[in-house]
């Protein structure tokens, strides 16, 4: 799908549920999370991978974005790329900042744009578990869910195929 495409499906998308569920004009937060849900619908965020930009097309590059948060108390962390001990501190930014954030209830990790994750991102999954109830988006890549399977983890996490389903899990 090509950048316009994509563009009108998303406008498309934000038009149509505006004119259904918010007569008014929605508050610029509103707005926001519309767009970022469009996305995931497009398959733009989680289930498909989010573009890397020019400079980062090379393998092995990873991309963690914090989503706007919908004052319900979840904080959505999208990740794609591979991590490693040495590329993981965006991952554990983010996470950090989730943490700390004293309206933060939960956490919600998307890693269906992961292609490699070591025991140091399985470390991380651990740290923001026992901070906050931690559900994951996937599917789970091969060498995590290895990684979980070796360690016998892989009951400790929650996973859903969407952020949709991930944000109405009661964890």
């Amino acid at each position: 799908m090509s950048d316009a495409e994509t563009a009108k499906v998303v406008a498309t998308r934000i038009a149509a549920y505006l004119a259904a569920v918010h007569p008014d004009p929605p508050n610029p937060d509103d707005l926001a999370w519309l767009i970022v849900h469009a996305l995931n619908q497009a398959g733009l965020l989680a289930g498909g991978r989010p573009r890397p930009d020019a400079d980062e097309r090379a393998p092995g590059a990873q991309r963690v974005l914090a989503l706007p948060d919908r004052n319900d108390g979840a904080r959505v962390i999208v990740c794609a790329g591979e991590f490693d001990q040495r590329t993981l501190r965006a991952v554990q930014e983010a996470g950090t900042a989730a943490i700390t954030d004293p309206d933060i209830r939960r956490i919600i990790l998307d890693i269906s744009g992961v292609t490699f994750a070591d025991s140091s991102m399985l470390n991380e999954m651990f740290r923001l578990r026992r901070s906050r109830p931690l559900v994951l988006i996937g599917p789970l890549p091969h060498s995590l869910a290895r990684v979980l399977e070796l360690t016998q983890a892989r009951a400790l996490f929650h996973v859903t195929d969407s952020i949709e389903a991930a944000l109405a899990w009661g964890g």
